[in-house]
């Protein structure tokens, strides 16, 4: 099961309707599952929920087989921690879906190191699913030494 999850603070149609599309076309044809907010839009093609209590939401996550989500720093995080196959599409601040363009940032900046695939909007969903069920994401490495010295090195400006 992939479990799609777009947070609960804000909808994100566009990739709901674009993960309903590609599940609908057969290109994704495992069990879709999600979490989608307060979403205007209600998928045709696999089970959705507003949202899911943490309990639920752990539960769905961890046995799911890979994820499908918004790049919120949340969802990056846990499936960091859970050596979970991410494929994220940032929220886009020209369609209003966030404030600013720090998704699109993380996305891009974690993509680049291996740790989540990425598809910058719907038109790039289709080759990314396609990558996901054989994706295994670089472990992060944590290396407090270089945030030390990134902090001091600004410190001094």
């Amino acid at each position: 099961m992939i479990f799609l999850t777009v947070g609960t603070q804000f909808p994100f149609d566009r990739l709901v309707v674009a993960i309903d599309e590609l599940v609908g076309s057969g290109t994704i044809a495992e069990e879709v599952f999600a979490q989608i907010g307060n979403s205007t839009y209600e998928p045709k093609n696999f089970k959705a929920v507003c949202s899911l209590d943490k309990p639920a939401f752990d539960e769905r996550f961890l046995n799911a087989s890979a994820i499908i989500s918004h790049a919120g720093m949340g969802t990056i995080a846990m499936a960091f921690d859970h050596g979970k196959s991410l494929l994220a599409m940032p929220r886009r601040s020209e369609y209003g879906e966030v404030v600013n363009g720090h998704q699109e940032g993380l996305a891009v900046k974690f993509a680049a190191c291996g740790h989540i695939l990425e598809a910058r909007d719907e038109k790039e969903l289709p080759a990314q699913v396609k990558l996901l069920r054989d994706f295994v994401p670089r472990p992060r490495q944590a290396d407090p030494a270089a945030v030390a010295r990134r902090i001091r090195s600004e410190e001094r400006r």
